[in-house]
């Protein structure tokens, strides 16, 4: 829900008071929200696709300077395989639980959709960055994307594999089986749910796990399974 108070603590949680609120509001009202609720299409409408597109290349932009500045002995196509991973969709999503985008983006929730969800949320992250970028220039779009995307961008070519996809190819090197994921519990609003899944792999003690969708649980127990795998290596 955007309420003042709402604003406010957003506002702290990505670095940058917004001059120009009606900026930052258009960045946090999906175009699904106005089509399901019967919203006459408007300017607020489209200036969240407008922002999304500029997004996009503001992201690009930076990650590109940033990457190619820290990593001088990468080649073009590392350089391009890490601006890949750092702007594709998914880690655009967690960008977005790490922001809890879910609980302030006026949205509609696909309850039979999760890839559509997860789509809603990224485009959100790049609207988000193209309102920063018009409110408040290049520096401040800057300092928004050092502070959420600087812990990633030291993430070896190795380890940028999807977690579920690394899990599986262990699991049917070490035992021919595939790892198994089960929906146990769901919590929460049809708005912004918790899933909690179970993951039975390698031998492994049973992990639970959670999540804002039940791809992201899934991701979770994997990254806990590969974890608990690594550590029985050294152990």
């Amino acid at each position: 829900m955007i309420t003042k108070k709402n604003i406010s603590i957003f506002e702290k949680k990505i670095g940058h008071s917004f001059k120009n609120k009606e900026i930052l509001t258009a960045s946090l009202i999906h175009p699904s929200f106005t089509k399901d609720h019967k919203i006459k299409k408007n300017i607020i409408h489209s200036e969240f696709e407008r922002l999304e597109f500029l997004g996009d290349r503001v992201l690009g932009l930076v990650i590109s300077s940033l990457i190619y500045s820290r990593f001088i002995s990468l080649n073009e196509g590392d350089l391009s395989k890490k601006l890949s991973y750092l702007v594709q969709k998914n880690f655009l999503y967690k960008i977005s639980t790490e922001l809890s985008l879910n609980n302030i983006l006026k949205f509609s929730f696909k309850k039979q959709n999760e890839k559509m969800n997860v789509s809603i949320l990224a485009d959100a992250v790049e609207a988000l960055i193209g309102a920063i970028y018009i409110d408040g220039g290049y520096k401040s779009s800057i300092k928004f994307i050092k502070m959420y995307w600087g812990p990633y961008l030291n993430v070896q070519a190795s380890n940028l594999q999807d977690p579920k996809t690394k899990l599986q190819e262990i699991s049917q090197q070490k035992s021919k089986k595939l790892p198994a994921y089960k929906l146990i519990k769901k919590n929460g609003s049809s708005h912004s749910p918790t899933f909690t899944v179970s993951l039975k792999v390698l031998n492994l003690k049973q992990i639970k796990a959670r999540g804002t969708s039940i791809r992201e649980a899934e991701k979770n127990a994997a990254l806990v399974a590969l974890e608990m795998f690594n550590a029985s290596k050294t152990s």
